[in-house]
């Protein structure tokens, strides 16, 4: 199956950052309005099995969601895996499966790196580049976001 992957450097701890994942729900739609316009669960109580709405902001080509279920949370090792059911790579690109995986890793006091993998299937090459390119600048830009939120918190 094919996958994507992409590394994050963070100026946070991994331990203040998967604090912040906790509360994206809420906090990625007020620090980023124009790329995120809302963040609901719509199903379950944020635990495994859990779904969630994620509507886009005006940056959005086409506005557009996308829903995502919960697969996995490990808290020890601060690792999160959900797959897209909706909305998201599935139209954008066409794939038939996204499922992707965060997860933060400590390399200092006040550092850590947030690793991102997914598997997909579909979609065809010039897709693929396409969506390698969205999916990295999209990353980083929220997750760069939620490290200055952290930042600014602490």
């Amino acid at each position: 199956m094919p996958s994507f992957e992409h590394e994050i450097e963070l100026g946070v701890s991994a331990d203040a950052m998967w604090a912040a994942f906790k509360d994206q729900n809420t906090i990625l739609p007020k620090l980023m309005p124009e790329a995120i316009a809302s963040i609901e669960v719509v199903e379950g109580e944020g635990a495994i099995g859990s779904t969630r709405v994620i509507k886009f902001g005006p940056l959005s080509p086409d506005g557009g969601h996308v829903k995502e279920k919960l697969l996995s949370i490990d808290i020890e090792s601060h690792t999160i895996v959900s797959e897209e059911v909706e909305g998201g790579h599935l139209v954008q690109f066409g794939f038939t499966k996204w499922v992707q995986t965060l997860k933060l890793i400590s390399t200092g006091e006040n550092t850590s790196k947030l690793h991102i993998t997914a598997e997909f299937e579909g979609g065809s090459e010039e897709s693929i580049a396409k969506s390698n390119e969205v999916t990295k600048h999209g990353l980083t830009g929220t997750f760069k976001a939620l490290e200055q939120y952290v930042k600014s918190s602490a």
